[in-house]
């Protein structure tokens, strides 16, 4: 129902609560309005209807809502995979230039040494 009939409604019953009428004709009256307005109220069918539209989709945003679940939680499991191997692979390449810097030292300083003793 649009804002419009609801507020012609509630204009209508707050008048005929403010009207200056017997008791037995705004009981009557309020009777009759309250007659037509069940007319508005949808049927226990059709209410059945509208929870059974409701549930489903609520069960079909619930279903995607965990298949995007699942794809964030694999996507980052990947992410994780994917940065502990850089991870290894710089660790393992520091370690090896390390060792190959201290190589090198070692033969400068041998080779000074030689150097040195020959002279």
């Amino acid at each position: 129902m649009n804002s419009f009939v609801k507020g012609i409604l509630f204009g209508v019953g707050i008048g005929l609560l403010v009207a200056p009428m017997k008791g037995d004709e705004m009981r009557q009256l309020v009777s009759e309005r309250l007659g037509e307005l069940r007319g508005y109220i949808p049927e226990n069918e059709q209410i059945d209807v509208y929870k059974g539209q409701i549930t489903d989709r609520v069960n079909q945003t619930a279903g995607a809502l965990k298949d995007y679940a699942q794809q964030a939680a694999t996507t980052v499991k990947s992410s994780a995979n994917n940065l502990s191997n850089i991870a290894q692979n710089a660790g393992t390449t520091l370690k090896s230039s390390g060792q190959d810097v201290a190589s090198t030292t070692k033969d400068t300083l041998n080779s000074t040494k030689n150097s040195s003793s020959s002279l």
